[in-house]
């Protein structure tokens, strides 16, 4: 039962957009308010294509990771599943694949995360990340890429 992703053809795409929006618009909406057009126009502008790609589970697409590399760090800007598969540890199983690409290139991983999304600050807290910034709405996270799950 592995994890998997698959460079995604158009991540622009209304598919996309709609995963996007039922996974952050509690949160996004929270702290800045919801507006479809701004969110699709700051998708294409600040998330170029080939740093998005489908997370397959089973060979069942679950949902989507976008990440970009640098040169000491992978930084998560993205992970959204779909809702019918949260809560079965399925999150931990992507970060694990992700971690494993991270420390095959001998980089550490980066996110950020909004506070006021507690369930995703606790996977990253029980992942051994450490909080190396909190800013008003969000919290920035790295691991080291030598540091175990």
């Amino acid at each position: 039962m592995s994890i998997t992703f698959q460079q995604m053809e158009d991540p622009y795409s209304d598919e996309v957009f709609r995963l996007t929006k039922s996974g952050l618009f509690p949160y996004v909406n929270e702290v800045f308010g919801w507006d479809d057009e701004f969110q699709k126009q700051r998708m294409r502008v600040d998330y170029r294509p080939e740093w998005f790609h489908w997370v397959y589970f089973t060979g069942s697409r679950i949902g989507y990771v976008c990440f970009k590399p640098y040169d000491q760090a992978l930084h998560l800007h993205l992970i959204v599943l779909d809702h019918d598969v949260i809560g079965r540890g399925l999150g931990k199983k992507v970060m694990a694949e992700i971690h494993r690409i991270a420390a095959e290139e001998k980089r550490d991983v980066t996110l950020s995360s909004f506070k006021c999304n507690e369930r995703a600050v606790k996977m990253y807290e029980s992942l051994n990340y450490e909080i190396i910034e909190e800013e008003e709405h969000f919290l920035l996270f790295r691991k080291p890429h030598n540091k175990t799950l």
